[in-house]
């Protein structure tokens, strides 16, 4: 099956979003050694249609999709993007800003992710970021933190933040499921033998409300974290594994640590949408074969249905859809699949 081109666009490390009906690619098109002069492009599509909902525009730093809270006059699906001074509200469609807001307490590097949300109970909505922390242990070390922010006054949301000892951020993304945040981490220690620095990646699990700590899995260096609230429940994917949250139980074994993955609701069902890190390309001129994986979660034996497909480029990143539409970012721009009933 040949996937069907949506933006034929040179991209380099082009990553996915996707919130209701809109999916938006945003990837580096002028490659720089130095990141912050790189130039990035975003583009949204229709997942139903597959058309564009508008052109290309350029938007640096961190981006994600999100659905506008109840009461505010934008459109049903919103761009959230954050600098180290500001966050803004956009209108994927264009780009053209909603809201703009500089932060109370401005940081002196960019954060490597962030989000719109809305807690349950208060209905309240805030723009959660992910990045360096500074020293939280004290000790002169570096780590990682997520915090929340008024989208509003830019002011930080006390109480609704956590701090850890570890490497500096490396452009992990925190991921959703229902009421739970899913954080990127690290546990530094010490080998004797190899009088080395060590670090063991986790992905730590908060409630979304009150950010409590709940738990952590064992992660990867190299894997894609994603969670989802699929088929009526809260799953986390993460270094070829599917857990629940928030008891962090294994549900399936997808692949090798490096595998990427989507999870999705697909008539009511909880389904994974997967290419295993083994499964590398066959070259056809400057089209690749491939074989995408998709296990039903729900079914007894959790049965695994193949989707084959050729595409140029190397696949960098993918999202399923509601509409059984795979979306597929890669190095030549970004293509779609439809998945069999």
């Amino acid at each position: 099956m040949r996937a069907e081109r949506l933006w034929r666009r040179g991209l380099r490390f082009p990553r996915l979003f996707l919130a209701d009906r809109t999916v938006l690619v945003h990837g580096d098109v002028d490659p720089s050694p130095d990141p912050r002069k790189s130039r990035y492009e975003a583009r949204a599509f229709d997942t139903r249609s597959l058309r564009p909902l508008g052109t290309a525009f350029e938007v640096q730093g961190p981006v994600n999709l999100a659905r506008a809270p109840e009461g505010e006059v934008w459109p049903d699906t919103v761009l959230v993007q954050a600098s180290r001074r500001s966050v803004s509200v956009r209108d994927p469609r264009t780009g053209s800003p909603l809201l703009e807001t500089d932060l109370a307490e401005p940081g002196e590097r960019w954060p490597d992710d962030v989000a719109l949300c809305v807690l349950n109970e208060a209905k309240e909505a805030v723009v959660l970021l992910f990045g360096e922390s500074g020293d939280p242990g004290g000790d002169g070390g570096g780590g990682t933190r997520w915090w929340a922010v008024d989208p509003r006054t830019g002011a930080t949301v006390p109480d609704l933040t956590d701090s850890r000892p570890g490497h500096e951020a490396r452009g992990e993304r925190m991921s959703f499921a229902g009421d739970f945040l899913v954080a990127p981490g690290q546990d530094p220690g010490f080998d004797p033998v190899l009088l080395a620095d060590y670090e063991h990646p986790r992905e730590r699990v908060y409630r979304l409300e009150d950010g409590e700590y709940l738990g952590e899995v064992e992660s990867h260096a190299d894997s894609e974290t994603v969670a989802a609230l699929v088929g009526g429940r809260p799953l986390l994917a993460v270094a070829g594994r599917v857990h629940s949250l928030p008891d962090l139980e294994l549900v399936a074994e997808l692949g090798g640590p490096r595998t990427l993955v989507s999870l999705v609701e697909w008539g009511g069902e909880a389904v994974a949408v997967y290419q295993e890190e083994d499964a590398r390309p066959e070259g056809l001129g400057s089209w690749y074969l491939e074989r995408l994986r998709i296990r039903y979660l729900d079914r007894p034996g959790q049965p695994v249905v193949e989707l084959p497909g050729t595409w140029p480029g190397e696949l960098e990143d993918l999202v399923a859809a509601p509409d059984r539409v795979v979306v597929l970012a890669t190095t030549e721009g970004v293509y779609a699949l439809h998945a069999p009933n």
